[in-house]
């Protein structure tokens, strides 16, 4: 079918439905609003089209060429998409579902608002591209290409991203929610307001990179290294692994409230006002870390150690302290027994 038959044709409502259009050349041509079913459409050439609002459900878009093109609000249902071309196209709110994308091509592709749910992505690129508020929804992003992309409010939730690769790119308030990032690499990276709430951070590098004001609650932290990283005002309550490193780490006004951070290293940190209550870190070790008006209440401390240490007006209520090394112990608040019998009262059995 030619180009100005199929436009002609979808101008006047007329679906496409099980029609072969494979190798087609439609570059160029005004089709949106096209509803295309069960459709072949193997390499055919869609470059710079404009496709708005167009409806792909079931087809066969094997190498499609999609570069350039305006895809504004365009929904791909069950596709199969497998090496197609969006590189530069207009994906602006459009919507992707239980689609097969591997190997695809979206460099510089504009993804705004864009939903991305149950497809899978294996291999494909998204260098460059531009993800504003974009959403990746149960999906496999194994083995891809996000080097110098742009990730502004984007939501990744439950997604496999094993080698998933992102260096220069940057992040605003993005979000990752019970998402394995295991070992994962952020150095070179800005994370300030990004969220990674219960995902499994084990072995992750967030070194000397800015991440002020992260969410990590309920994250697991075994062996993951924030040394010398901006996490001023960050949230790490409950989370929990051993041995993590927070050397030289800028931490002011953070809450590791419940964490549970056996030999976590916090030597030479910033902890001023940081809120330890409740949390698990014997053997943990504060070597030189200031932690002016930090609060303990309630924390584990057992063997951990404080040598060279600030506690000036550190707050160590009901700490457990055995075999602690607190040298500067004295400009510390220990205890306050008023407060501990407030929390020891018991309404008077009638």
């Amino acid at each position: 079918m030619k180009a100005d038959t199929l436009s002609l044709a979808l101008g006047l409502g007329e679906p496409m439905v099980g029609r072969d259009l494979s190798k087609g050349q439609f570059a160029g041509s005004g089709l949106g609003g096209g509803v295309f079913t069960q459709c072949t459409l193997i390499e055919a050439d869609f470059r710079g089209a404009d496709l708005r609002e167009s409806v792909f459900d079931q087809c066969t878009l094997t190498g499609a060429m999609f570069a350039g093109a305006n895809l504004r609000r365009a929904v791909f249902n069950r596709c199969l998409l497998t090496h197609a071309d969006f590189r530069e196209a207009n994906l602006h709110a459009a919507v992707l579902s239980e689609s097969d994308l591997s190997h695809a091509q979206c460099a510089s592709a504009w993804l705004g608002m864009a939903t991305i749910s149950a497809s899978k992505l294996d291999h494909a690129s998204f260098a460059g591209a531009k993800l504003d508020s974009t959403i990746f929804s149960g999906s496999s992003l194994l083995d891809v290409n996000a080097d110098d992309s742009q990730w502004r409010h984007t939501h990744v939730t439950e997604c496999n991203v094993t080698q998933l690769t992102w260096a220069r790119a940057t992040m605003t308030r993005t979000v990752f929610h019970k998402t394995s990032l295991q070992k994962k690499v952020f150095t070179g990276l800005v994370l300030d307001g990004c969220q990674f709430a219960f995902c499994d951070l084990s072995g992750a590098d967030f070194r000397q990179i800015s991440m002020r004001q992260c969410n990590f609650q309920g994250a697991k932290l075994a062996g993951a290294d924030f040394s010398k990283t901006q996490a001023s005002n960050s949230i790490f309550c409950e989370c929990e692994g051993e041995s993590a490193r927070f050397v030289g780490a800028h931490l002011q006004q953070a809450l590791f409230t419940k964490a549970s951070l056996p030999g976590a290293r916090f030597d030479k940190a910033n902890l001023m006002q940081c809120h330890f209550a409740e949390a698990q870190l014997s053997g943990g070790s504060f070597e030189g870390a200031d932690l002016s008006y930090a609060d303990f209440s309630g924390a584990d401390l057992q063997r951990a150690n404080f040598p060279g240490a600030t506690l000036f007006r550190t707050r160590l209520h009901r700490a457990n302290t055995q075999d602690a090394h607190l040298p500067d112990q004295a400009r510390a608040l220990q205890t306050d027994p008023d407060l501990a019998e407030a929390q020891d009262w018991r309404p008077r059995a009638l």
